[in-house]
């Protein structure tokens, strides 16, 4: 019998046909292009967030001027009752001080003399206080005059009685109770223990419900929930920093028209301010959140001239590692070596931070102050982590471990290498 005149057998091919071979090759493009479909989606849902992000901040920053405008009606009223002299005598009425008819240059001198707010003159000592006729209804103050000292904290659950003069609104503010027309002046502040800050100087007639920075009257260091900058007329100058200043300086050269602001704590230059001097100046500073001590005996002829003397006239730039604080340069994880670090850490960073402590919120912020400068970015999470008070030993310990964890082994043995030679190296040193 033939076999193939057999129509009960099927043929039996060995090998598969074209067309399924083509079936195949056409899920496997269809599968690489779903693929290349959901990168594609995930990047632009990343780029979304981002934009999302800015969008975010640009609105909060709208809410809060809208909602200053709103307090300001009672301020704008009382600017207009200061105008009349028979509105401000029924006022001064009202609350038994002085009557009679005065006119109002004669009326702001005399609350001037009242409320011990004095113009210094060159020459004197510029120790000062507060003057409590401006001082915001939620800032709890301590003044120790004889050493200078004041602490400003921010008690958000007290209640705001405004008056004439005093700040409303969200500017948490306090003015000095001096008034600065000629010379050089410099004082300190300690902003270790508030995140949300704007120190500098306000003109006398600076608007009550503004924050400082936020008008053409006003200079300032500004710290937006660890993100520190300049301002001034609500333009921001932003500062490249490694670490925040713990102590802000302020150095006002009335005669010059200028501002200068230095991270005490390294003596680098932060910014420079050209002030208005059409008009007395005055100490300004807002605290939104925590506290900060103000040491207004800090100034010395003899320190001034060495601040602007070591002044860095590129101001931006990274700081001079030859300043660096003593305790920051003479340990192991230096301001230097953590840059050096942060040059080879790799694009682990993210997985190391978090091993270190760091939470996703705080890394994400850095790559928006920073998205094109991946040094910067680490940089600055390093710095943070060394920020939370721990030894030299301990930090060794845990980013040792830290990078191994991240197959980082040869940056872990490098920098323990590096620990151990300089460890031998002092134990062998007679002094």
């Amino acid at each position: 019998m033939d076999p193939e005149s057999d129509s009960g057998m099927a043929s039996w091919n060995p090998h598969p046909s074209g067309h399924n071979t083509h079936d195949m090759e056409q899920k496997l493009r269809q599968s690489e292009e779903a693929r290349e479909d959901v990168e594609r989606k995930l990047e632009e849902e990343t780029r979304l967030k981002v934009f999302y992000q800015d969008k975010a901040l640009q609105l909060e920053s709208k809410l809060q001027d809208h909602e200053e405008r709103l307090c300001s009606l009672e301020n704008k009223m009382a600017a207009l009752m200061e105008k009349h002299p028979i509105q401000q005598q029924q006022q001064q009425q009202v609350v038994g001080e002085r009557v009679g008819r005065e006119s109002q240059d004669q009326s702001v001198a005399e609350d001037s003399e009242e409320t011990g707010i004095r113009e210094v003159k060159v020459g004197e000592a510029l120790t000062f206080g507060l003057d409590p006729a401006t001082i915001h209804g939620k800032l709890d103050t301590q003044v120790d005059s004889e050493k200078g000292k004041i602490l400003i904290s921010y008690n958000g659950d007290q209640e705001v009685v405004n008056t004439v003069g005093r700040f409303v609104g969200k500017s948490h503010t306090a003015l000095a109770d001096v008034m600065i027309s000629g010379g050089r002046w410099y004082w300190e502040v300690d902003v270790r223990k508030s995140n949300h800050y704007r120190m500098g100087v306000a003109s006398k007639t600076v608007k009550r419900d503004k924050w400082i920075g936020d008008t053409k009257k006003s200079w300032c260091i500004r710290n937006n929930d660890g993100e520190v900058s300049a301002r001034h007329n609500y333009d921001d100058s932003g500062l490249r920093l490694v670490r925040n200043p713990p102590i802000i300086g302020v150095l006002l050269d009335y005669d010059s028209a200028k501002v200068h602001f230095f991270d005490v704590d390294s003596g680098k230059h932060l910014q420079t301010y050209e002030v208005d001097v059409s008009e007395p100046l005055r100490p300004a500073f807002q605290v939104n959140e925590g506290c900060v001590v103000v040491n207004s005996a800090a100034g010395s002829p003899a320190k001034m001239e060495e601040l602007l003397s070591a002044m860095d006239a590129a101001g931006d730039t990274i700081p001079d590692f030859t300043r660096e604080a003593s305790w920051h340069r003479n340990r192991f994880f230096n301001d230097k070596r953590m840059a050096d670090i942060s040059m080879l850490i790799g694009k682990q960073w993210r997985q190391v931070a978090t091993c270190l402590g760091l939470q996703k919120v705080q890394l994400d912020k850095m790559e928006l102050n920073h998205p094109k400068d991946h040094t910067r970015q680490v940089m600055e999470g390093l710095v943070t982590w060394r920020g939370t008070a721990k030894d030299d030993d301990e930090m060794l310990t845990e980013l040792t471990s830290c990078l191994k964890k991240w197959d980082r082994s040869d940056l872990a043995e490098q920098i323990q290498e590096e620990h151990d030679q300089l460890t031998t190296e002092a134990s062998e040193d007679p002094s």
